[in-house]
């Protein structure tokens, strides 16, 4: 079976190249080792319910935005739609703060609001945040002119690139809950350990205009990908474990699946954990790989719950997500759950899907999702090797959290069940092959930033990276800009052939 590529995993990124290599007339065949396409971003059935695997929402869909134009690109933009998240909560020890119209600039009002002695720090801030965001626009638009005279044109990029987010806190603010606040990101680093570029990307390319939430579950998402990709003439194959790549005269020659099956092409692209691919090639390959993982940091895992109630949580006045916080001390937090503990009451991340589109569950019913960051190593790795052990502990932190979601959110909770299962970080690990369970892939260090992040290309020829161990960033807007680039890069290099 001979094809242009072979796409390995079916993440974002590698849906998002897949589909745009086959929009151009390229042969292409992508191999996924579960049995649905969309690794985090899908959803799944219990019943009539339909929860969705991890994410909450999604940025830059707004006309004109990033994700828009990836989705525009490959002719999925009018296959999903869209509803922009209005009900927004952060709860923090001592205050809590509501964003009724959603997206970056109604945050700055609130904050403006509630801490006027820092109105010229937030202006400085957004300022920065502004600037920083405008050369990321031009460097992917990046000409000779500004390639020559680099440090010219990219003075902040250049300035900030090794600067921890905690810095530009302290240099901006003196009040320690305004930086809490500011650092309410979907990373699982602390301020000191995360990269202030990462930040500013994530605010310009996915927060500034709001974030949204697509009708029918998070996995329409990674659907529409697939319907671009398969009415386009591409070809998946669900339950298909790569197994190893094959080399012929120095050069990549294709992918084996372990059932024995070869599927030839002179370029591979691989979406899945750097580790697994390095052990996929061939011997003579693996110390020329620099995605190895042996200098890469993971970011940390999490654990998820989902729950099923028969209770009005729109009549309760439950906004759709909510931020619960409740340890004041980010950094300790940090070093706690870097030595495998979870604190006593961790921070949880609570989205109610079915608050925006109440065809997810039966009439009368909502469903909860309840995202807690948790270390893969927490009670021995949560039990592993040992399936009661593991079972075990799952209960056991599933009622800790549900006990949790009841007396800071939602009363009576645990007497109107009707339905709760657990997710650790095992199983993310299993389903979707993400070493250690890492939420994000890469931890968003300052050390893995911007170009010091895995290449698309890699030193074999014809073997490509996408997806969020590489470049620009994690997130679904991350991952598919990670395609994008990729399948440029792959088109202009078979253009100069």
């Amino acid at each position: 079976m001979k094809y242009d590529a072979v796409v390995i995993g079916s993440g974002i990124g590698g849906l998002t190249a897949a589909s745009l290599l086959s929009r151009r007339g390229w042969k292409i065949v992508l191999l996924e080792k579960e049995r649905q396409a969309g690794g985090y971003v899908v959803s799944f059935k219990r019943g009539e319910r339909v929860f969705d695997a991890t994410g909450a929402f999604v940025g830059g869909c707004h006309e004109g935005g990033d994700f828009y134009q990836v989705l525009q690109e490959i002719g999925a933009e009018k296959d999903i739609e869209f509803i922009p998240v209005r009900q927004i909560e952060n709860i923090y020890p001592g205050f809590k703060i509501s964003l009724p119209k959603g997206g970056y600039a109604c945050l700055m009002d609130v904050l403006s609001r509630l801490f006027p002695e820092e109105e010229k720090g937030l202006e400085a801030y957004l300022s920065l945040l502004g600037r920083i965001g405008d050369e990321i626009r031009s460097y992917s638009r990046l000409t000779w002119t500004k390639r020559v005279f680099f440090p010219f044109y990219f003075r902040s990029l250049i300035r900030f690139h090794r600067t921890s987010h905690r810095e530009i806190l302290d240099r901006f603010f003196r009040g320690g809950e305004i930086k809490m606040v500011l650092h309410t990101l979907p990373a699982t680093e602390p301020p000191s350990r995360t990269s202030f570029l990462f930040v500013a990307a994530l605010i310009n390319k996915a927060l500034m205009e709001g974030v949204y939430y697509p009708r029918g579950g998070m996995g329409k998402i990674s659907r529409a990908l697939v319907d671009s990709f398969l009415r386009s003439g591409g070809e998946i194959h669900l339950q298909a474990d790569a197994e190893r790549l094959l080399a012929e005269n120095g050069k990549i020659s294709g992918v084996q699946t372990q059932d024995g099956r070869r599927f030839e092409a002179s370029i591979v692209i691989s979406d899945i954990n750097p580790n697994l691919l390095k052990n996929m090639l061939p011997n003579e390959y693996g110390r020329s790989f620099t995605g190895s993982g042996t200098r890469l940091e993971y970011s940390l895992s999490c654990f998820i719950l989902y729950v099923a109630t028969d209770l009005d949580l729109k009549e309760r006045g439950l906004p759709y997500f909510t931020y619960l916080r409740s340890l004041s001390d980010l950094e300790g937090e940090d070093l706690l759950m870097r030595r495998g503990e979870v604190p006593k009451n961790p921070t949880l991340i609570v989205s109610v899907p079915t608050l925006l589109d109440s065809s997810l569950a039966p009439p009368g019913q909502h469903l909860l999702k309840v995202l807690v960051t948790v270390p893969y190593s927490f009670r021995e790795t949560w039990g592993k090797g040992d399936p009661e052990a593991h079972h075990r502990i799952k209960e056991e932190f599933s009622l800790r959290i549900l006990e949790q979601v009841e007396s800071k959110l939602v009363p009576g909770l645990r007497n109107h069940l009707l339905y709760s299962e657990g997710a650790t970080p095992l199983t993310l690990e299993r389903y979707t092959g993400n070493e250690a369970g890492a939420m994000y892939g890469l931890a968003s260090t300052p050390e893995q930033t911007g170009n010091s992040r895995p290449p698309h290309r890699t030193p074999i020829p014809g073997l490509f990276q996408v997806g969020h161990y590489t470049r620009p960033s994690h997130g679904i807007v991350g991952a598919s800009l990670s395609g994008l680039f990729a399948a440029r890069q792959i088109l202009e290099k078979k253009r100069r052939q």
